[in-house]
């Protein structure tokens, strides 16, 4: 009698574990997507300041990287005269990203 419930103790620890490593995850992820919406209304919010100014300057989040992106625009003309963090810098970023992914998978 004793080695069944010896054996159920680890089979209810288990799932308790696993209860937890859910749970953790789905708040892990709820925090991210509350941070991600809080930057995009602090992203808004600095376009509108901008818009209201003389200065050309936009700010933006990259979809790839989730980074804050700032343009200076030419107020004439409306082109990039410089932005930051520059395209080849994102790009390399979200290379980065995907190869650290990538070695992660090989090692599980």
């Amino acid at each position: 009698m004793q080695g069944s419930s010896s054996r159920q103790l680890p089979d209810v620890q288990a799932q308790e574990v696993a209860q937890a490593a859910q749970a953790n995850a789905q708040k892990n992820a709820e925090q991210t997507e509350l941070s991600v919406e809080k930057l995009q209304a602090a992203v808004e919010k600095m376009n509108e300041l901008m818009q209201n100014g003389q200065r050309s300057l936009n700010f933006s989040v990259d979809d790839s990287t989730d980074q804050v992106v700032v343009k200076v625009l030419d107020t004439s003309t409306d082109e990039v005269v410089r932005q930051i963090p520059s395209e080849e810098t994102l790009k390399f970023a979200e290379y980065l990203e995907g190869m650290v992914g990538l070695i992660f998978d090989q090692q599980a």
